[in-house]
């Protein structure tokens, strides 16, 4: 890969050391969605582990592909209307950034009506970020402020969020990083998430249905920035939010094998570094007996990275512990 090539990627993806860092989102999330929001534990006795990796930028030359994954496992004891979960993601941000964040989940049902559910969640855990500046590409390597050596922080996390049920609707509503809120931005402090979505199931003719989704998520919006100017001065500056809306469709068939696209777009960044994120998901999967596989690709449609960041591949195993009774989803 061209050195100039690798320069764009880095300066897009970490410009300097205060920006808006978005939580790693899985293409495939409504598979899913515990490390975003602790209330999305299903209401199924069973023991349900999910995990997923993602390899970005393959093919394009790199010595050392950005890697993330997670893994994802909870149960539900119908008893108490309660669902315990346990959520690890391993992340790493462009070149030089990598967050390890391990939480326990828990979420309590409350059914309001006969085919009315609301879930409220909590998770709670710890959060580590860790920015080598040796694997960073600097705009100006000469600059005496750059960090020389590895930085790593661990801190306590919290997650709230609730979801609602009905028929075939749900819609959800998520904060995290809650403690991080009004902090400054930095490369080893998480900003304050908010997330919102709802998804639909329509029913069609011959085992077919239709599963439409909408997300929006903010990053940033809850915290402040802060900057040192020419002089080594520190001065306060309007960080540019994480605004990323993500749209797609979904069809399946006996609710077994499914297909689906997917459009992601955003505006992040600080001040002139700001880029569009713009992206297209394709994604393919099948459920047999206890095991679910899926598989995306996303390809960047973004003006910036169209050419660099393209060759993204998403792989997701979930499954439940078999038991002596019929497995049902």
């Amino acid at each position: 890969m061209k050195k100039s090539s690798l320069l764009v990627i880095a300066l897009l993806l970490v410009s300097g050391s205060v920006f808006a860092q978005a939580d790693f989102k899985l293409s495939e999330q409504m598979f899913s969605r515990i490390n975003q929001n602790p209330s999305a534990i299903g209401n199924n006795d069973k023991l349900q582990l999910f995990t997923a990796t993602r390899l970005q930028w393959a093919s394009q030359g790199l010595s050392t592909t950005p890697t993330s994954a997670m893994l994802n496992a909870h149960y539900y004891l119908d008893k108490i209307k309660s669902g315990f979960g346990l959520s690890f993601v391993y992340d790493e941000l462009g070149l030089a950034n990598q967050t390890i964040d391990a939480k326990i989940c828990y979420a309590y049902n409350i059914d309001l009506r006969e085919d009315l559910l609301l879930s409220l969640g909590l998770s709670a855990g710890v959060i580590n970020k860790r920015f080598d500046p040796a694997r960073h590409v600097w705009r100006d390597p000469a600059d005496p402020q750059r960090p020389t050596e590895v930085v790593s922080t661990t801190n306590f996390d919290l997650d709230f969020g609730f979801e609602l049920s009905y028929k075939y609707l749900l819609v959800g509503f998520s904060m995290t990083h809650m403690p991080n809120i009004a902090k400054e931005v930095s490369t080893t402090v998480a900003p304050a998430h908010i997330n919102a979505y709802v998804r639909g199931n329509i029913p069609l003719p011959k085992n077919f249905s239709l599963a439409p989704a909408f997300a929006y998520m903010n990053v940033g919006g809850l915290n402040k920035a802060a900057v040192k100017n020419a002089q080594g001065e520190k001065e306060s500056v309007k960080i540019v939010q994480d605004n990323i809306i993500d749209v797609s469709i979904t069809a399946m068939y006996k609710g077994k094998y499914w297909f689906g696209i997917g459009y992601r777009g955003g505006y992040t960044g600080l001040q002139s570094y700001a880029f569009s994120s713009d992206m297209m998901s394709f994604m393919i999967g099948a459920e047999w007996h206890w095991l679910r596989i899926g598989y995306c690709y996303d390809m960047s449609v973004g003006k910036n990275l169209r050419n660099y960041s393209s060759n993204t591949h998403e792989i997701m195993l979930s499954f439940i512990i078999p038991t002596k009774k019929p497995v049902e989803w």
